[in-house]
């Protein structure tokens, strides 16, 4: 009988297709970066406060199909153990056809997107953080 080895086996595939590496990893301070068709690029945001009201968003560059949006991630900072504790978060994206497109990320202070503020003053958001990624066949 076939199905129980098979059912095993599709079962183990889907659970380490969840476990995604990256071909490619930048800080959102690094400009620019390059991977090949199929690849995944991983932008590593850094570490967050969800506690005191750090908020990153993706605002563009997945409209062009030269790069689709595979999700955020995050992970506990594990050097912290108390209260207020925050987290590294990084962002995936599958290159998808040989281009250029431009990552955008904005942060907003306590507030969603469509009312983005920079501080707890009410100050205006930073400007976007700008990643320009080159994909090659």
């Amino acid at each position: 009988m076939r199905t129980l080895p098979t059912a095993l086996a599709l079962a183990a595939a889907t659970a380490l297709a969840g476990c995604s590496t990256a071909d490619e990893t930048v800080a959102l301070d690094a400009g620019e970066a390059a991977v090949a068709v199929g690849d995944t690029l991983r932008v590593d945001i850094g570490l967050v406060r969800d506690s005191v009201g750090d908020n990153w968003y993706l605002v563009g560059g997945t409209e062009s199909g030269v790069l689709a949006d595979a999700g955020k991630s995050t992970e506990d900072d594990a050097g912290c153990d108390g209260t207020g504790c925050g987290e590294f978060l990084s962002w995936d994206f599958e290159a998808l056809a040989a281009g250029e497109a431009v990552l955008r990320f904005q942060y907003c202070f306590r507030t969603p997107l469509d009312a983005c503020e920079g501080d707890a003053d009410g100050g205006p958001p930073p400007e976007p953080v700008e990643i320009a990624v080159t994909v090659a066949d």
